[in-house]
């Protein structure tokens, strides 16, 4: 592990202005497989803690409790962590392919929901799964695994599929002291663009500002939905929808009435 951090102090020494755009764009794509091949490395080491079941000698009460605290994560990203970690101790084929650098953590998780589906099927499939994985890209990978879990499930998964669909909705509803509130339910894809667009939003904003500015998560969430509105309503590439500018668009949001979308 000392190397590995010799090596980390030596890349945060570097001047990166002396580099070409060639030479970051390859650098960057050599940290971005190194950082899958550490995400392998990690997710051994979990599997092994949560064999040995070392958090019970700090009193916790399972492996995702001891990661959730230990590292200051959330009870979910410690969950999947833990799930990735358990599920690739039997996958061979995904855990090469992560170690290599050429399988990407949301391929991964794909494939790990896959497996959790349906473990038989998967493992007598897992060398074309995997494969497929590597060379497509994300919202293709997902569709393919989800005709390849809808032929396992048959009719059965394809009215499950319909039904999460025609469930999504979403209300915005003002309240009397002037709040609105944020009510519904988002299809799987949906749901996931949603949160990866507020994490993306909240991780920029972590690194640019104080460390601590006295917001908890629930309200850098709130913000962040906030800002990403604005910036579609500021956009000068935003279609005009029956004249509307982005002022008046912003003026329908406070017409006092519950709004469904």
């Amino acid at each position: 592990m000392s190397s590995l951090r010799s090596a980390l102090d030596e890349l945060d020494a570097e001047d990166l202005r002396h580099r070409s755009d060639e030479e970051l764009e390859a650098d960057y794509a050599e940290l971005e497989r190194a950082a899958r091949a550490l995400q392998a490395q990690q997710a051994r080491r979990l599997g092994e803690i949560r064999r040995r079941e070392t958090w019970r000698r700090d009193g916790y009460l399972s492996t995702v409790s001891w990661l959730a605290d230990r590292f200051r994560t959330s009870f979910g990203t410690a969950m999947r962590s833990v799930r990735e970690a358990t599920s690739l101790e039997k996958m061979p084929a995904a855990r090469e392919a992560l170690a290599e650098g050429e399988l990407s953590p949301s391929a991964l998780w794909v494939l790990v929901s896959a497996r959790e589906a349906h473990p038989e099927e998967f493992a007598g499939q897992e060398s074309g799964l995997v494969g497929a994985a590597t060379r497509l890209g994300a919202r293709d990978l997902r569709r393919a695994m989800a005709y390849w879990r809808q032929a396992l499930d048959g009719p059965a998964a394809l009215e499950e599929e319909r039904w999460r669909w025609m469930k999504r909705r979403l209300y915005l509803s003002p309240t009397l002291d002037g709040m609105v509130r944020v009510d519904g339910d988002l299809d799987p894809e949906t749901g996931q663009t949603v949160i990866a667009a507020l994490d993306a939003l909240m991780d920029a904003e972590a690194h640019g500002a104080a460390r601590d500015d006295g917001r908890d998560g629930a309200q850098r969430r709130a913000d962040a939905l906030g800002e990403i509105c604005r910036w579609w309503l500021d956009g000068s590439s935003r279609p005009e929808v029956g004249g509307a500018s982005s002022e008046s668009a912003r003026s329908s949001t406070m017409s006092g009435r519950s709004i469904p979308a």
